[in-house]
């Protein structure tokens, strides 16, 4: 299969041209800059704001996997991360629509959710969290990746595209554990719930989204994507009940992560490779 990737040079993006390679598939790089030589049959400078470029570059793909994105509003002003995402998006899978493209998976966020508002007024009514939570975006940029999620199901429900949206956790590449990747007890992390991915387990997930999700038929499936432990040394239970205090009640006996990959498992076989705890001294 021939795929193609958006945000080609990022973090995850990098993984994912790897991982793709492993298992077989001819891949295209797509992004404003190129990714180290070596790592895609095709490399193209894309500017994904721009309708041209998107259809150019994805003309004779049989899928895309759309990573490309301001990540947050950190070096951006709110409304370029805004217009940049939905804009990126909306090329993407128009791109893929005319181009008879049928599989689209998209780079969408744990942020959709605004955990850490709904963890503290009533929003979170189990643990872990899954895919039914509702959602509810505090910034821009989360607003972003969720119009992104509703430009997927547009795709799919008025044009038969198959389509995956990944909502994924903090992420950390392989080579950040010295800082990034440290444990997060000691700082209030309730935005994801203390839960973090390893960029080569969001690699997996995307490949193994693309391979299957002609399977699952027409629509946008949403999946949690992270790793299998939380990002606390101690039990997160109890890092989430000393943190916030109003969930104190559902942490209880929690183990292992409070967001929920289950679907993601069962569905995909999904299954994280990686843990901070394989990084960072105990």
């Amino acid at each position: 299969m021939i795929v193609a990737v958006t945000g080609a040079s990022g973090r995850i993006g990098r993984a994912t041209l790897a991982e793709l390679a492993r298992a077989g598939h001819e891949v295209w790089a797509l992004d404003v800059t190129l990714p180290p030589v070596g790592l895609a049959r095709r490399s193209l400078v894309v500017d994904l704001t721009s309708a041209g470029d998107v259809f150019g570059a994805l003309d004779g793909a049989d899928a895309v996997i759309h990573l490309g994105a301001h990540p947050s509003e950190a070096h951006h002003v709110r409304h370029r991360v805004y217009s940049n995402n939905t804009a990126s998006t909306a090329n993407v899978v128009s791109a893929a629509v005319a181009l008879g493209i049928r599989r689209v998976v998209y780079a969408s966020s744990i942020t959709v959710y605004g955990l850490d508002w709904q963890a503290r007024h009533g929003g979170i009514t189990a643990l872990p969290v899954d895919e039914s939570c509702g959602t509810r975006p505090d910034d821009f940029y989360a607003l972003s990746k969720l119009a992104g999620e509703a430009v997927v199901d547009l795709g799919a429900r008025e044009h038969g595209v198959y389509g995956a949206s990944l909502r994924i956790a903090m992420v950390v590449g392989e080579d950040e554990y010295a800082d990034r990747g440290r444990p997060r007890d000691e700082s209030d992390a309730s935005g994801g719930l203390w839960s973090y991915v390893d960029a080569r387990d969001v690699a997996q997930a995307a490949r193994l989204a693309t391979e299957h999700v002609e399977a699952l038929g027409p629509g946008n499936h949403v999946f949690n994507v992270g790793a299998a432990d939380a990002h606390t040394r101690g039990p997160v239970g109890e890092v989430i009940a000393r943190w916030v205090p109003e969930l104190a009640h559902l942490a209880r006996g929690v183990e292992g992560s409070a967001f929920s990959i289950a679907r993601a498992r069962t569905v995909l076989g999904y299954g994280p490779r990686h843990s901070w705890r394989d990084h960072v001294a105990a």
